[in-house]
């Protein structure tokens, strides 16, 4: 049990995100940023302090479904520079857990 919450909350689903936005990005796939978004719910939820919500950062998925929409209506350089936001926040959460 501790191994499928350590699947879906901790560092394999972080690095799942990365990488499925990453593709979605390169590749100029709408449905890899959605993806990652999906599969981004379930730590940032836990990260912004879930049931009792404590910081803006359960609304991180926010950031790759809007670069999706943005892939999706063909706004390449749009979808790059929501994406960013959410790459920097990720490295500030690996930075905050090494340091």
């Amino acid at each position: 049990m501790n191994f499928l919450i350590s699947i879906f909350f901790g560092w394999p689903a972080i690095l799942v995100t990365v990488i499925f936005a990453g593709i979605g990005l390169f590749r100029r796939d709408y449905r890899f940023l959605v993806a990652a978004a999906i599969l981004a719910v379930p730590f940032s939820w836990l990260l912004g302090g879930f049931p009792i919500i404590r910081s803006p950062v359960f609304l991180l998925p926010l950031l790759p479904f809007a670069s999706a929409y943005a892939m999706y209506r063909d706004r390449e350089m749009l979808a790059w520079l929501i994406a960013v936001p959410y790459f920097l926040s990720i490295w500030l959460v690996l930075v905050a857990a090494s340091g």
